[in-house]
């Protein structure tokens, strides 16, 4: 039959689903193919779970094609599965795909015919879908950007297991015929997908184990009791907050422990540390501390106090504190010492910094966990450098010169630095480790935050960004936006009673001598402040008039060491560096070696008269005023 002489509805371009080829004379059969359709997908996220179950009394209808000219698809069939099929709703560890958001498949048999008119003339060829071969599988699919974008789609649920099917037993039509498919331009060879339309029974089920706190499930057009995509999707649980008591520092004092420890150390080491920044702490399983620094010179000094200029130098190292004993930790050898973090392939134009780090609980043991920053130098100007990527570095803590393993997190390109702070799941009281990063920018930087269950940072496919606009937790950093402005590149973030204050230096003017805190009745924000009372300390070194007397000292990444706490007496640290790095006698750092060494201010922290209760969202910070 020539093209033109069939119907319209059959012509090239013409075909869709509602259309029907002429009735076959004779079904010549031709081949046997296999094709894997889908019938449901679920989007979990933390340590949740969704699963589905499709069994013998489970239907689909699957779209058959035709072939006029082009494959097109039309008609279609509907079948019993003819066999249970489950896939657990279960979480983390429980397989491959457990746990993420994926797709299910079940594989389908298709028959490949000639049909043919009574004188045995081909009219057309078409593929029918024949039966389920009893094959099934699941695949791991992206996290779609509908999930949350209309919240009338969406119900709350509160159960900590979820499952829909039709109680009546009869049957639901699906929301959307398109969004499912056969997988058949490579097992068919026709260059379309085919549609999969599936409905509901009393024991076809789709299914969730829920992660406290992703308290909605969403569908896409409509609610998820008619749905078979479906979302779980962490909405932020206000907080309120009662009676709540702004921190102020009283009783300030400079030069406090363990600065000494450290000068001292500086004056006698061999090889040892002196001088760094950064200065982060972490609190060993056996009590000692572990100091973490960034840029670190090496010792030994000249006996006049000066460094000599064949000094080295490496960009991380670590500082065991063990009572007034310090021992200093590099990669490479004590002749040849390198950074604890190496540039990547040996690559001189780029290095990690560090940035805060924490004890974790992997598999059952205790490791620690480093975020770092991976920078590359692009010019010769000071500052033609930029952020690459982020790592978490994960350290037995039996041998801390190189990391067992480095996991990349998944936010290149973003220009937010993450681990300017990090809050452990054992001190934020709901099980979530919190990792804060900033939108860097000259002032003024941007808060943002993220969290991941339990206390292991290398599950960076876990994290999850706070949203202030739409109020909840995104599995993409993308989807993440900023929540106030003011911090630094560094600060941290510390329980306290009831409240969690974050110290930073005052990011809103350039080179700041002000060190500020804030706080907040959860760990994400709001973060407030009260005017006249949330500046804990002045830096004194800063600038010409201060106590170097030289325009190119500066100070920064302030923030407060849990490891020293004792009751409501803390102590904070920040860095102070110079903007002169020339190599030789006459460079700041070689005939001052002071200058680049944290200073220490313990304080205590004290409740100021209560203020109102009110809800507390995430947002900008604000202003609080007593009563």
């Amino acid at each position: 039959m020539r093209f033109a002489d069939a119907p319209s509805g059959l012509r090239p371009g013409a075909g869709s689903a509602a259309d029907v080829p002429p009735p076959c004379y004779l079904k010549q059969f031709v081949k046997q193919a296999k094709a894997w359709a889908d019938i449901g997908e679920t989007y979990p996220v933390d340590d949740g779970g969704g699963g589905m179950k499709f069994n013998d009394e489970a239907k689909a209808t699957y779209e058959a094609a035709v072939k006029i000219g082009d494959w097109t698809a039309s008609g279609s069939k509907t079948f019993s599965s003819g066999r249970t099929m489950e896939w657990p709703a279960s979480g983390i560890g429980a397989g491959a795909n457990a746990g993420k958001p994926r797709k299910y498949q079940v594989e389908l048999e298709y028959m490949l015919y000639s049909c043919q008119n009574s004188g045995g003339l081909e009219l057309y060829q078409g593929w029918d879908p024949v039966r389920h071969t009893g094959g099934n599988r699941d695949e791991s699919v992206p996290r779609p950007a509908w999930i949350g974008g209309d919240m009338d789609h969406c119900t709350q649920v509160s159960s900590p297991n979820w499952s829909r099917f039709d109680e009546a037993g009869g049957s639901v039509g699906l929301a959307w015929e398109g969004e499912h498919g056969v997988g058949s331009k490579a097992a068919l060879d026709i260059g379309i997908d085919l549609s999969v339309k599936r409905e509901w029974s009393t024991k076809s089920e789709i299914m969730y184990s829920m992660t406290a706190g992703a308290n909605w499930l969403c569908g896409k057009d409509d609610v998820p009791g008619h749905a078979s995509k479906i979302a779980q999707y962490s909405k932020v649980v206000l907080k309120t907050c009662e009676n709540r008591q702004f921190p102020v520092a009283k009783q300030v004092e400079a030069k406090a422990a363990p600065e000494k420890t450290f000068l001292d150390y500086a004056k006698t080491t061999p090889n040892g540390w002196t001088g760094g920044d950064s200065t982060y702490s972490v609190r060993m399983p056996d009590g000692r501390i572990l100091w973490m620094f960034s840029d670190t010179f090496l010792g030994p000094l000249n006996s006049d106090g000066t460094r000599p200029t064949s000094a080295p130098l490496v960009n991380s190292s670590f500082v065991i504190q063990n009572g007034s004993q310090l021992q200093t930790v590099t990669g490479g050898t004590a002749g040849s010492p390198r950074a604890i973090m190496p540039p990547p392939g040996g690559d001189t134009s780029r290095w990690y910094w560090l940035g805060d780090g924490m004890i974790a609980d992997v598999d059952g043991k205790d490791r620690l966990q480093v975020i770092f920053h991976q920078w590359h130098r692009y010019g010769s100007g000071a500052w033609d450098f930029r952020l690459e990527r982020m790592v978490v570095a994960t350290f037995e803590l039996g041998n801390l010169k190189s990391p067992v393993s480095v996991k990349e997190v998944p936010s290149a390109n973003s220009g937010v630095q993450w681990g300017a702070a990090v809050l452990p799941a054992a001190k934020s009281g709901d099980d979530y480790t919190y990792i804060y990063g900033i939108e860097d920018a000259p002032t003024n930087k941007q808060l943002r935050v993220a969290r991941v269950k339990g206390s292991d940072l290398s599950k960076v496919d876990r994290w999850m960004f706070l949203n202030n606009d739409r109020q909840a937790w995104m599995t993409k950093e993308a989807e993440g936006d900023n929540l106030m402005g003011g911090v630094a590149n560094e600060f941290s973030v510390t329980k306290w009673n009831d409240e969690y204050v974050l110290v930073s230096q005052d990011s809103t003017e350039a080179f700041s001598s002000k060190i500020r805190l804030w706080s907040s009745c959860q760990p994400q924000g709001s973060f407030s402040f009260t005017d006249g009372k949330d500046v804990i300390y002045r830096m004194p070194e800063v600038g010409l008039w201060g106590s170097y007397g030289d325009k190119n000292i500066f100070a920064y990444n302030a923030h407060v060491h849990p490891t020293l706490a004792s009751g409501d007496r803390w102590t904070l640290s920040y860095n102070v560096n110079s903007f002169d790095t020339t190599v030789g006698a006459s460079g700041a750092h070689y005939k001052d070696p002071s200058i680049y060494k944290p200073r220490f201010v313990s304080f205590t922290l004290a409740p100021s008269a209560a203020l109102r209760s009110a809800p507390q969202a995430v947002g900008k910070p604000s202003r609080m005023s007593r009563r």
